[in-house]
């Protein structure tokens, strides 16, 4: 049974939130009391997210904007610092793979290579640039990257796993500097997480897909992990990469 309330009247942003990832974090969020930006490249696919979050008598602000670049992200951020004033969480859920899921090294390509890396590493780093100016001002916030258990190198799609290795390196040097102005900065690492996407059944027969659990993710699972290291009860966690896989944990 949820904790109503644990983010009454936080301000949160939330990238990448017309996916169900995303979207089901940000609504997660709403529940316990948050205002929520939605973000997505695509206006129509945040439509289905901003309803539930202003059923529940939320403030909900739909931003169309690519954060890989620089002007998106300030954007973004603008649009939480002009309608609130503040931004007390971010969540970067922006990622994802430029090209087939399992995909040889020898095989992929530079635009490939270069699309993945920007996806996941370009919208975290301008994001956060973007947010924390007003957070170590006010010496208070919550940042979360979503990062993947690929990060340790999974071997079919090299350029995913480096960039998500990428998102966990940024995440602890990030935290180590933000930690005098009281801003936690801390990464989750999902697992197969069913998102909806074409393709989930043949995933979940292939090799390495399954868990110790013998279920996959839902995306409340991931919500629930990143809505834990938004509240205050998270407020002495760090720096730390939180893993949701049904124990399957990757080997370093």
């Amino acid at each position: 049974m949820a904790l109503a309330g644990r983010l009454e009247d936080a301000k949160a942003v939330v990238t990448g939130s017309g996916g169900g990832m995303g979207g089901n974090i940000a609504v997660r969020l709403a529940e316990e009391g948050a205002d929520v930006v939605l973000n997505d490249r695509l206006a129509e696919k945040m439509e289905r997210y901003e309803a539930p979050i202003r059923a529940l008598g939320r403030d909900v602000v739909a931003v169309h904007a690519n954060v890989t670049r620089r002007d998106g992200a300030q954007q973004v951020i603008g649009a939480a610092l002009g309608r609130w004033g503040r931004v007390d969480i971010l969540v970067n859920c922006v990622g994802g793979v430029k090209g087939p899921v399992q995909r040889a090294f020898w095989d992929i390509t530079e635009e490939e290579w270069e699309v993945t890396l920007g996806l996941n590493l370009r919208s975290t780093f301008h994001c956060t640039q973007a947010a924390i100016p007003d957070m170590m001002q006010r010496r208070s916030g919550k940042i979360v990257n979503i990062a993947s258990i690929s990060w340790a190198g999974d071997p079919m799609h090299t350029h995913y796993a480096v960039a998500k290795a990428g998102v966990v390196a940024f995440t602890r040097s990030v935290a180590t500097q933000l930690a005098p102005y009281n801003i936690n900065v801390n990464a989750v690492a999902p697992g197969p997480t069913d998102t909806g996407f074409a393709g989930i059944e043949q995933l979940r027969a292939s090799p390495g897909f399954d868990t110790p659990m013998g279920r996959i993710n839902e995306p409340l699972d991931i919500a629930n992990a990143v809505l834990f290291l938004c509240t205050d009860e998270a407020r002495n966690i760090t720096g730390e990469l939180l893993t949701v896989a049904g124990g399957k944990n990757p080997s370093i």
